[in-house]
């Protein structure tokens, strides 16, 4: 780790040319996620779509070199399958649903193309803010039900022991110009979770993410 800010310093400052002028655009986002829920200890992988909304202090510090700076106030990583097995003779579905939001901190390093197109590579911080599970058992053979009645039971639970996600984020953007201080800037972006999401749990979460900002200049 201390070898890649190294060497990322290294290249700001190479980059960085002497008459370089700041410039600072401020970006609400907002946009959708595609959860894919992975590891070894889940019974099969998941998936699920979750809804996006922060905002980004885009700097740059050169003609290419820049840095987004972000706060996601809402970033939902929700996911489910549904499975069908068989006991005693009884065939049933298990559906089987996790609904997980994080507040996250982003700070991703920007190079800007002449194309006004834009590559984005670099590290998420994220704290759990919703974790529930729900599960849902549907008897599927006729002529069964459970013991209280009916075909289907339903129970929910709070996802204990979350833990703080670490995730590595990369992608592109590109900025369309409205005006001379106003751009509309779609981004899409792949994050590879490298945390498990419950302590001692093999169970991570990638994410292909779509968003789009309106961001304005200040400085």
């Amino acid at each position: 780790m201390k070898k890649l800010i190294t060497v990322f310093l290294l290249v700001l400052i190479v980059s960085f040319p002497l008459n370089a002028q700041f410039k600072l655009g401020l970006k609400p986002v907002m946009g959708l996620n595609f959860n894919i829920h992975t590891g070894s200890d889940l019974p099969q992988s998941g998936s699920g779509v979750g809804f996006i909304f922060g905002g980004h202090a885009d700097m740059e510090f050169s003609k290419n070199i820049g840095l987004l700076a972000g706060l996601i106030f809402y970033d939902n990583r929700s996911g489910s399958y549904s499975a069908t097995a068989s006991e005693g003779g009884v065939s049933y579905t298990d559906d089987v649903s996790s609904s997980l939001a994080y507040f996250q901190i982003e700070s991703l390093f920007k190079y800007t193309l002449p194309s006004n197109i834009y590559l984005v590579a670099g590290p998420v911080l994220g704290f759990n803010v919703e974790s529930e599970g729900q599960r849902t058992v549907t008897l599927t053979t006729p002529g069964y039900s459970f013991p209280g009645g009916g075909t289907s039971q339903k129970s929910t639970a709070s996802i204990k022991d979350t833990q703080v996600r670490f995730e590595l984020k990369m992608g592109a953007g590109y900025e369309i110009p409205l005006t001379r201080s106003i751009d509309v800037v779609p981004q899409v972006t792949f994050g590879y979770g490298l945390t498990n999401v419950v302590k001692d749990v093999k169970w991570k979460i990638l994410t292909f993410q779509a968003v789009v900002g309106v961001k304005f200049s200040v400085i």
